[in-house]
């Protein structure tokens, strides 16, 4: 376990590899852990870094610090704590992916590449039982009675269930669109095609789902809200494509995982 601090606050993180940084950001479920088979598969390319958010896993319980600018300033923070350099890769889930995205917007000089996973685009498209339920009964309905992740489930008794409420209940009334709009980097946004928790684009934010802009989309089939959980060896081969691909992005497409060639 790791630790660096921001005045009287935790920050709880995990690093792993060698090379350009790269940082991982979890959403409303869970803590950094759910991201443990993508940092190893792809620490072999990169530094990879995940941290638990305010409220969140082993980082510090602070309910004055559960809003989303004060995320986005954690992530400033942390970078700045750990002296990563800059520019920096960031990969976020869901409210981590919000977090990823206002972060390259406000500042630009700082990321290279951002993959977002799950990104509630405008309020509508989180499911209002995130504001409103406890942690065990929201994690026990995104899953499904067929799923199981002890990566999350280990994790779900750490979590302040008002950071969950509280921080989706304020970005019921927020948009991102601009921030994809106005974002100068590399944008790769992924969507589970049975996600019962976000939504994809649709309706007069259909044009995400279209390359262009310097960001390429991908639905994964048969996929709920964990991506990186349910289909490992596809997420990790797509993140890693994304962050080699050169500037055209609209070849991105899911495939198997790279295999050792034998003669």
């Amino acid at each position: 376990m790791s630790i660096t601090t921001t005045g009287d606050h935790l920050i709880h993180y995990e690093a792993l590899g060698r090379g350009e940084p790269l940082i991982f950001i979890h959403g409303w479920f869970g803590s950094w852990r759910y991201w443990w088979a993508s940092m190893q598969a792809l620490s072999t390319h990169y530094r990879v870094f995940a941290f638990d958010l305010w409220g969140y896993g082993d980082s510090s319980k602070a309910i004055e610090k559960y809003t989303f600018d004060d995320y986005v300033h954690m992530l400033d923070q942390f970078v700045d704590r750990l002296g990563i350099v800059q520019p920096v890769n960031v990969v976020g889930h869901a409210l981590g992916a919000a977090v990823g995205l206002r972060y390259a917007t406000e500042h630009p000089e700082a990321i290279e590449r951002l993959a977002t996973v799950a990104l509630p685009i405008q309020g509508e498209y989180i499911n209002p039982r995130l504001t409103d339920s406890d942690t065990d009964s929201l994690f026990n309905w995104a899953l499904g009675r067929q799923n199981s992740y002890p990566e999350v489930e280990s994790e779900l008794r750490k979590t302040d269930n008002v950071a969950v409420n509280k921080v989706a209940q304020e970005l019921l009334n927020c948009n991102f669109a601009l921030d994809l709009d106005n974002a100068s980097c590399p944008i790769l946004l992924i969507f589970g095609d049975e996600d019962p928790v976000i939504e994809q684009p649709s309706g007069d934010y259909h044009h995400f789902q279209k390359p262009g802009n310097n960001r390429a989309y991908v639905s994964l089939q048969a996929c709920n809200h964990f991506p990186m959980l349910e289909h490992t060896a596809k997420f990790n081969r797509l993140i890693l494509d994304f962050l080699r691909a050169n500037h055209d992005l609209q070849d991105l497409s899911p495939k198997e995982y790279w295999k050792r060639r034998t003669h």
